[in-house]
Protein backbone atom coordinates (compact mmCIF):
# COMPACT_ATOMS: atom_id res chain seq x y z
CA UNK A 1 0.00 0.00 0.00
CA UNK A 2 0.88 3.76 -0.18
CA UNK A 3 2.35 5.40 2.37
CA UNK A 4 -0.66 8.17 2.09
CA UNK A 5 -3.61 5.70 2.87
CA UNK A 6 -6.26 8.47 2.90
CA UNK A 7 -9.26 6.50 0.75
CA UNK A 8 -8.34 3.52 3.53
CA UNK A 9 -8.76 5.42 6.50
CA UNK A 10 -12.28 7.14 5.18
CA UNK A 11 -13.28 3.96 4.13
CA UNK A 12 -12.75 0.25 2.44
CA UNK A 13 -13.35 1.04 -1.26
CA UNK A 14 -13.67 -2.81 -1.36
CA UNK A 15 -15.05 -1.64 -5.24
CA UNK A 16 -12.41 0.18 -6.19
CA UNK A 17 -9.94 -2.42 -5.38
CA UNK A 18 -11.59 -5.11 -7.55
CA UNK A 19 -11.81 -2.29 -9.91
CA UNK A 20 -8.05 -1.79 -10.05
CA UNK A 21 -7.68 -5.64 -9.69
CA UNK A 22 -9.93 -6.12 -12.73
CA UNK A 23 -7.80 -4.49 -14.80
CA UNK A 24 -4.34 -5.52 -13.52
CA UNK A 25 -5.46 -9.06 -14.88
CA UNK A 26 -7.36 -7.47 -17.80
CA UNK A 27 -3.46 -5.89 -18.73
CA UNK A 28 -1.95 -9.32 -18.46
CA UNK A 29 -4.10 -10.94 -21.55
CA UNK A 30 -1.97 -9.24 -24.41
CA UNK A 31 1.01 -10.07 -22.64
CA UNK A 32 0.19 -13.69 -22.35
CA UNK A 33 -0.92 -13.93 -26.11
CA UNK A 34 2.92 -12.66 -26.58
CA UNK A 35 4.44 -15.45 -24.69
CA UNK A 36 2.33 -17.98 -26.04
CA UNK A 37 2.20 -17.25 -29.65
CA UNK A 38 5.48 -14.83 -29.77
CA UNK A 39 7.94 -17.13 -27.37
CA UNK A 40 5.99 -19.90 -27.47
CA UNK A 41 6.12 -20.20 -23.87
CA UNK A 42 3.36 -22.80 -23.82
CA UNK A 43 5.95 -25.38 -25.24
CA UNK A 44 8.37 -24.86 -22.13
CA UNK A 45 9.22 -27.51 -19.69
CA UNK A 46 8.52 -24.62 -17.39
CA UNK A 47 5.08 -23.93 -17.75
CA UNK A 48 4.98 -23.90 -14.05
CA UNK A 49 7.17 -20.73 -13.72
CA UNK A 50 5.11 -19.07 -16.76
CA UNK A 51 2.37 -19.53 -14.84
CA UNK A 52 3.46 -18.05 -11.58
CA UNK A 53 5.21 -15.29 -12.91
CA UNK A 54 1.77 -14.30 -14.47
CA UNK A 55 -0.14 -14.46 -11.38
CA UNK A 56 3.01 -12.22 -10.04
CA UNK A 57 2.44 -9.66 -12.50
CA UNK A 58 -0.94 -9.06 -11.95
CA UNK A 59 -0.51 -8.43 -8.06
CA UNK A 60 2.40 -6.00 -8.85
CA UNK A 61 0.43 -4.35 -11.40
CA UNK A 62 -2.79 -3.71 -8.55
CA UNK A 63 -0.16 -2.52 -6.50
CA UNK A 64 1.01 -0.23 -8.62
CA UNK A 65 -2.43 0.84 -9.55
CA UNK A 66 -3.41 1.36 -6.10
CA UNK A 67 -0.05 3.64 -5.02
CA UNK A 68 -0.59 5.61 -7.81
CA UNK A 69 -4.84 5.91 -7.21
CA UNK A 70 -3.75 7.54 -3.69
CA UNK A 71 -1.29 9.96 -5.58
CA UNK A 72 -3.80 11.15 -7.94
CA UNK A 73 -6.58 11.64 -5.05
CA UNK A 74 -3.67 13.92 -3.50
CA UNK A 75 -3.48 15.61 -7.24
CA UNK A 76 -7.57 15.75 -7.58
CA UNK A 77 -8.21 16.79 -4.06
CA UNK A 78 -11.04 14.30 -4.58
CA UNK A 79 -11.57 11.87 -1.77
CA UNK A 80 -15.30 10.96 -2.70
CA UNK A 81 -15.10 7.12 -3.19
CA UNK A 82 -18.09 7.67 -5.82
CA UNK A 83 -15.28 9.55 -7.99
CA UNK A 84 -14.11 7.30 -10.32
CA UNK A 85 -11.83 9.53 -12.03
CA UNK A 86 -8.70 8.80 -9.83
CA UNK A 87 -9.03 4.62 -10.57
CA UNK A 88 -9.27 4.71 -14.36
CA UNK A 89 -6.78 7.49 -14.94
CA UNK A 90 -4.62 5.26 -12.59
CA UNK A 91 -5.37 1.90 -14.57
CA UNK A 92 -4.93 3.60 -18.15
CA UNK A 93 -1.57 5.12 -16.85
CA UNK A 94 0.00 2.17 -15.48
CA UNK A 95 -1.22 -0.08 -18.62
CA UNK A 96 0.61 2.08 -21.03
CA UNK A 97 3.92 2.46 -19.20
CA UNK A 98 3.85 -1.27 -18.85
CA UNK A 99 3.33 -1.66 -22.15
CA UNK A 100 5.53 0.58 -23.19
CA UNK A 101 8.21 -0.69 -20.71
CA UNK A 102 7.38 -4.70 -21.62
CA UNK A 103 7.49 -4.65 -25.63
CA UNK A 104 10.64 -1.87 -25.76
CA UNK A 105 12.85 -4.20 -23.43
CA UNK A 106 11.31 -6.87 -25.51
CA UNK A 107 12.57 -5.35 -28.92
CA UNK A 108 15.74 -3.74 -27.80
CA UNK A 109 16.31 -7.73 -26.09
CA UNK A 110 15.53 -9.31 -29.53
CA UNK A 111 18.23 -8.20 -30.94
CA UNK A 112 21.19 -9.05 -28.32
CA UNK A 113 21.89 -12.64 -28.95
CA UNK A 114 22.75 -13.44 -25.52
CA UNK A 115 18.78 -13.12 -25.17
CA UNK A 116 18.08 -15.15 -27.83
CA UNK A 117 19.65 -18.17 -26.40
CA UNK A 118 17.71 -18.11 -23.30
CA UNK A 119 14.41 -19.94 -22.61
CA UNK A 120 11.26 -18.49 -23.59
CA UNK A 121 10.50 -18.65 -19.84
CA UNK A 122 13.56 -16.23 -19.04
CA UNK A 123 12.73 -14.28 -22.02
CA UNK A 124 9.53 -13.66 -20.53
CA UNK A 125 10.71 -13.25 -17.64
CA UNK A 126 13.01 -11.02 -17.89
CA UNK A 127 10.78 -8.89 -19.86
CA UNK A 128 8.26 -9.06 -17.30
CA UNK A 129 10.80 -7.88 -14.55
CA UNK A 130 11.56 -4.80 -16.49
CA UNK A 131 8.62 -3.83 -16.54
CA UNK A 132 7.03 -4.09 -13.39
CA UNK A 133 10.24 -2.97 -11.66
CA UNK A 134 9.92 0.69 -13.71
CA UNK A 135 5.94 0.80 -13.72
CA UNK A 136 6.18 0.00 -9.46
CA UNK A 137 9.42 2.89 -9.48
CA UNK A 138 7.12 5.30 -11.15
CA UNK A 139 4.07 4.83 -8.97
CA UNK A 140 5.94 5.40 -6.35
CA UNK A 141 8.22 8.02 -7.06
CA UNK A 142 4.78 9.68 -7.91
CA UNK A 143 3.35 8.99 -5.29
CA UNK A 144 6.40 10.46 -2.94
CA UNK A 145 6.01 13.68 -5.38
CA UNK A 146 2.36 14.44 -4.57
CA UNK A 147 3.14 14.14 -0.82
CA UNK A 148 5.69 16.22 -0.92
CA UNK A 149 3.97 18.72 -2.96
CA UNK A 150 0.79 19.38 -1.20
CA UNK A 151 2.26 18.78 2.26
CA UNK A 152 -0.12 15.16 3.53
CA UNK A 153 -0.25 14.61 7.04
CA UNK A 154 1.79 11.11 5.87
CA UNK A 155 4.72 13.39 4.64
CA UNK A 156 4.97 15.63 8.18
CA UNK A 157 5.21 12.22 10.33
Amino acid sequence: MSNLNIQWKLGKPLGVLAILAGFALLTQMPIIYHAREILNVIESEYLAAYITITIAAVFIIANAEIILYEALLVRLRSYDIKDYRAPFISATAITIVYYLCYYITFAILNGVDLFTILNPVEQYALCQIVGLVLIIFIAFWYNTRQSRVYGTKASRD
